[in-house]
């Protein structure tokens, strides 16, 4: 499992605590030169996406690994950027938090934990945001068992805040944080309502078997050594 790699220092970490009572603000209305720029930012930020949403990186070459570390840190400088301009809002706090994950599975010093400071402050800052819930969620959840069952809160929170409309990529990480818990049964179920919405993941058709293998056989404890991959 990929833990140690960059959660050196992040250990010490207190589990989340959500500010409820937190102060709320009036969104302030990014003028016209900042929405250009949020928009170039998530456009940097979708095609990071299919690259770095999982560890390893999607990189072909040390060419291609060097190119992605580059505009990686060219989307960093322009969140940054608006994030001084407004440190306020948590539209900008997300995203910040998203790109450190990225950051994390390209092995960016220091990017795990900057990824949790942003997502709680997003979410401080609102505390129903469901994808900061849901971000941070699938963060702990890929950082392997021992973070598996504060991956597991975040993302039930997701899926609560969420409802009535349904959250596929909730329920599919889920199914990941109770397998990574030993919880088999639990991860057959969730893969289950993840596959009712999106019926053709085949990925997810293997993993859901594996639990039910997993728990007909009576398995119990740590899931059995390899990481599966999460979006």
């Amino acid at each position: 499992m990929r833990l140690a790699r960059g959660y050196r220092g992040l250990l010490p970490l207190l589990p989340l605590i959500l500010l409820s009572c937190a102060a709320q603000r009036t969104p302030t209305t990014l003028r016209g030169t900042d929405e250009q720029k949020l928009a170039d930012v998530d456009a940097e930020l979708a095609a990071l996406r299919p690259v770095l949403r999982g560890y390893p990186p999607r990189v072909s070459s040390k060419e291609q690994r060097q190119q992605v570390t580059a505009q990686w840190k060219e989307t960093e400088a322009a969140l940054n950027e608006l994030a001084g301009a407004d440190p306020q809002d948590p539209k900008i706090q997300w995203r910040l938090g998203e790109l450190y994950r990225f950051g994390h599975n390209l092995d960016i010093p220091q990017a795990g934990a900057a990824c949790i400071r942003h997502l709680e402050r997003a979410i401080a800052l609102r505390p129903d945001y469901v994808d900061a819930y849901l971000e941070l969620g699938i963060f702990y959840t890929d950082a392997g068992p021992q973070w598996a069952q504060l991956g597991e809160a975040n993302l039930k929170k997701a899926i609560k805040l969420s409802a009535p409309t349904p959250l596929p990529r909730g329920w599919r990480a889920l199914a990941f944080a109770y397998y990574y818990q030993g919880r088999f049964s639990d991860s057959a179920a969730a893969a289950d309502k993840y596959l009712s919405l999106v019926p053709d993941d085949s990925d997810l058709q293997q993993m859901k078997l594996l639990a039910q293998q997993a728990a007909s056989r009576g398995s119990r404890g740590l899931a059995p050594a390899g990481r599966l991959v999460i979006p």
